[in-house]
């Protein structure tokens, strides 16, 4: 069981390095993008197998492509090609029948207010780059940009999911560990552009 769970936690983790290393590519090009076409296709069998084979994981990454989705987040063909390989080939091969769609619904909607949360906060933040709003803005809302900006909403979601004994405590482990392996990778693109601006200078 705990082998299980940390292949689950790793697999997590190579997942979300390798999905912000394909946004990266294209939106920063700090990253190949024929580099990230190939990790398109590993990180779509990848989280096929566990969509197909594992029942939370089933909820939660279908409910993460159900919600950008919805919220038109998709924005690049690397993704769109991910996507597709990881609803083709759970269309093909899983029991729609096991599908729990308590944890699914769930996680959807705190995927969408994840989502749209992240377009208020960016919004308020150029703004304020701009000067349109006063940098000492009230407490609660500079919470509030935090909760959207590292989209918080899911990761309650999960927890309290997992508090409730709905998916196991590993899941919530597996998804803290999928956010810090995809922060870490924007950190070190981040240090990579900021890197080649200054060599340009």
């Amino acid at each position: 069981m705990f082998e299980y769970d940390l292949l689950i936690i790793s697999s997590y983790a190579l997942l979300g390095a390798g999905i912000k290393y394909i946004d990266q590519a294209y939106d920063l090009k700090t990253f190949s993008k024929k580099k990230a076409n190939i990790a398109a296709i590993l990180c779509g069998l990848m989280m096929s197998y566990l969509v197909i084979t594992d029942p939370p994981s089933t909820a939660i990454f279908l409910a993460m492509i159900t919600a950008l989705l919805l919220t038109k987040k998709i924005d690049n063909a690397a993704f769109y090609l991910g996507m597709a390989i990881v609803i083709a080939l759970f269309l093909l091969y899983a029991n729609l029948a096991e599908m729990n769609v308590l944890p699914f619904a769930v996680l959807t909607l705190s995927g969408i207010i994840d989502e749209a949360g992240n377009d208020w906060t960016d919004k308020r933040i150029n703004r304020r780059d701009f000067g349109i709003y006063a940098n000492n803005d009230p407490l609660h809302y500079m919470f509030i940009e935090l909760f959207f900006e590292y989209r918080l909403a899911m990761k309650c979601a999960v927890l309290a999911l997992a508090a409730a004994a709905v998916i196991p405590w590993a899941y919530f482990f597996a998804f803290m560990a999928f956010d810090l392996s995809y922060l870490s990778i924007d950190l070190y693109s981040a240090s990579i552009k900021a890197y080649r601006i200054s060599r340009a200078l």
